[in-house]
């Protein structure tokens, strides 16, 4: 499987949609599945598409930033009770890592505590150098 460079929020949205076989989170309804529905799809946006503004999450399935913000803030109540939404959210994360570029600079992939003390000591190195 090859690699593509980044997700879009509406490529999560289809994730989302095919897993939980929900033909749309679009709708205009409060029904458990679609609201658990949506609630997954933020949180996996927010993750995953780190350039996508907070409306742009939602506009994806006809919702206003501040209702992307509660959906994330409910998510995390939620999956405390329900584990079944942290398994969906789970299953979907680990196919995006696979799929996906993760949204982040390479070189602080693996730092470890060692390595970071390294970097402190080379730039106080260089700090030393310049005030002489």
């Amino acid at each position: 499987m090859e690699t593509i460079a980044t997700i879009q929020p509406k490529n999560i949205l289809k994730m989302v949609e095919e897993k939980l076989q929900i033909p749309n989170l679009k709708i205009k309804n409060r029904s458990r599945d679609i609201y658990q529905g949506r609630f997954i799809y933020f949180k996996l946006a927010r993750k995953y598409c780190k350039y996508a503004s907070l409306s742009r999450i939602g506009k994806e399935v006809n919702r206003d930033h501040a209702t992307v913000i509660n959906g994330l803030k409910k998510y995390d109540m939620e999956a405390k009770y329900d584990p079944y939404m942290g398994d969906i959210y789970d299953n979907i994360a680990s196919k995006i890592d696979k799929q996906y570029i993760k949204p982040r600079r390479p070189e602080n992939e693996d730092i470890t505590l060692d390595k970071l003390l390294d970097k402190v000591n080379v730039l106080e190195d260089k700090i030393n150098k310049l005030k002489l």
